[in-house]
């Protein structure tokens, strides 16, 4: 029998989560040299404040090539605005953008963020057109870069058309920080046996007080 008594296990227990919300919430450095191994981990570190430059609000200047627009007249957007705040400790960067496009309305709620343990930045996105999610990753990285270079596979509704309904779509998406007040995301689709297109691109500057 276990020498180990249940309030013995529930005093650890309480002592954890309590250690876990100072973690989040206080992350000094004597609460992160304290903090098990799994929660030092999931710290934010210098990827993430990389990514500090992308928070704020932000207008969207963006422009669609393909289902509403095409590479000649692409829909363009009117009133488009960013929000974009930390979350989760600072470990999340949350993108809510709205304002419309092509005179639709337009939604998107994108989460960025990096994972420590896979060395590798992840973005994922929800928009009020496609019922999927859109998920995409980076390589592995050594070192923080001013461009971020993100892959990933959805499955078409049709976006290109009617006959690749259903079809897997390789996908990339291209962060270029050009500075605090200015960065530019590329969209890139590269349907199976066809050339890689620029889908989707949308310049951010900065809403300054």
């Amino acid at each position: 029998m276990s020498s180990i008594s249940p309030r013995s296990g529930a005093g650890r227990g309480l002592a954890l989560a309590a250690l876990l919300l100072a973690a989040a919430f206080l992350p000094s450095a004597a609460t992160q040299a304290a903090a098990p191994g799994f929660v030092q981990r999931g710290l934010p570190g210098p990827f993430h404040a990389a990514l500090e430059p992308l928070a704020g609000d932000w207008n969207v200047d963006k422009q669609i090539f393909i289902a509403i627009g095409s590479p000649a007249h692409p829909a363009t957007s009117s009133g488009v605005v960013s929000h974009r705040t930390w979350v989760g400790g600072g470990k999340h960067l949350m993108d809510v953008t709205e304002g419309k496009v092509g005179g639709e309305a337009y939604y998107r709620l994108g989460v960025l963020g990096f994972s420590n343990v896979d060395h590798r930045y992840e973005w994922v996105t929800f928009d009020a057109l496609n019922a999927n999610q859109m998920l995409y990753y980076s390589r592995p990285l050594k070192a923080p870069d001013g461009v971020l270079e993100l892959r990933g596979v959805f499955t078409d509704q049709g976006l290109l058309g009617e006959a690749w309904a259903g079809k897997s779509i390789p996908m990339r998406t291209v962060i270029q920080i050009e500075g605090p007040d200015r960065h530019v995301i590329d969209l890139y689709f590269d349907p199976p046996g066809k050339p890689e297109i620029l889908i989707d691109r949308s310049v951010y500057t900065r809403i300054k007080p």
